[in-house]
């Protein structure tokens, strides 16, 4: 199966995109820290210029979107995925303690964010912003004069978010062309971007199953279980008391399966699928499933999929090798690149 030259820009070379998707709040004030405190399932003792991997959960525990939390000293700014702004300002606002009142900033009027993937992500920004970026360490930031560079990345490879103010985007945005003409780098959409986020199996808050909670999600990690508060605990924690009953779990399929099709041992139903995706660079189908806790285990082969028993074999995530693995800036160089390229990009597939 021929592997789509946009995909090979993502896994093997570098690529970028406008991220219309991603909304942007500003949180200031002597209020901020408590606001976030409140809103915010996670740990979230953060130093000045550090970024955090959140969650914005509804009552019932369930992930809505999800966050990137920069710290500016006092402030902070968030990067949001899965709710669009106006949701996002409603949410916040409903879910505030009456004596809690932040100042609040709609920062998606000021700025824009053009986002960069890839194992030489590193050198395309380094090219347009300067050569301090690549010592950039990951989920921190740096302030630059139009902004800020995050760096965070959701495909498994090097990525960056460039918050620009929005007089100077499109300015960035032809020196991030330009850059990437020079290195054969590509402009993606975000369907692609998708596919290479689930191959890699990052979060993504829009392929979230009902009645689902980061247990399930396997997204423990990002909540804080020392503090009361925050949106959705109550539901989290009756959630815990009775047990995790269903697994959301990584399966790989030769053949096609449909959203909704059960999860079968035997003639046992033991999930059911909730996403699937064909993978050019894999050539298969990656399938999200939820599957009874039991049975949510990898390296499993027995298992088949809807009323054609399609074969499928569980998975430990990631399914991708990336190359950002093996690519240092400080020793390789884009111009000395040979050594990397032949490097395959699937690892322990059968």
């Amino acid at each position: 199966m021929t592997v789509p030259e946009a995909m090979l820009a993502i896994r093997t070379r570098a690529a970028y995109s406008r991220s219309p998707d991603v909304a942007l709040l500003g949180v200031r004030g002597e209020d901020a820290q408590a606001a976030l405190e409140a809103l915010l399932p996670s740990r979230l003792f953060l130093r000045d210029a550090q970024v955090k991997e959140s969650l914005l959960l509804d009552e019932a525990g369930r992930p809505i979107a999800d966050v990137l939390v920069c710290a500016d000293d006092e402030d902070f700014l968030l990067l949001v995925e899965g709710l669009d702004r106006a949701a996002l300002r409603a949410h916040v606002e409903a879910h505030l303690p009456a004596e809690v009142r932040p100042e609040l900033v709609d920062a998606s009027e000021t700025h824009e964010v053009i986002s960069l993937h890839g194992p030489w992500a590193w050198h395309l920004v380094a090219a347009v912003l300067g050569e301090d970026m690549v010592a950039l360490p990951y989920l921190n930031f740096f302030r630059i004069d139009a902004g800020l560079c995050v760096r965070a990345g959701k495909t498994g490879e090097y990525g960056y978010d460039l918050v620009i103010r929005r007089d100077a985007a499109a300015q960035v945005w032809a020196s991030v062309e330009a850059a990437a003409r020079a290195m054969d780098a590509l402009e993606v959409d975000a369907a692609t971007l998708s596919l290479c986020r689930f191959e890699s199996w990052f979060f993504d808050p829009r392929f979230v199953p009902d009645d689902t909670t980061p247990l399930e999600l396997q997204l423990s990690w990002r909540l804080d279980y020392g503090r009361d508060g925050w949106v959705g605990r109550e539901a989290i924690d009756a959630r815990r008391r009775v047990g995790v009953s269903r697994r959301r779990a990584c399966l790989l399929a030769e053949r096609e399966v449909t959203v909704g099709d059960p999860v079968l041992f035997g003639d046992t139903e033991i999930g059911v699928v909730t996403r699937a995706e064909r993978s050019p660079v894999l050539d298969r189908w990656v399938v999200a499933a939820m599957l009874d806790a039991a049975w949510a285990h990898g390296g499993i082969d027995r298992y088949r999929v809807g009323a054609d028993r399609v074969p499928v074999r569980t998975m430990a995530p990631p399914l991708i090798d990336n190359r950002s693995l093996y690519v240092d800036p400080r020793r390789h160089t884009w111009a000395a690149r040979d050594e990397l390229e032949a490097r395959p990009l699937v690892r322990g597939v059968r």
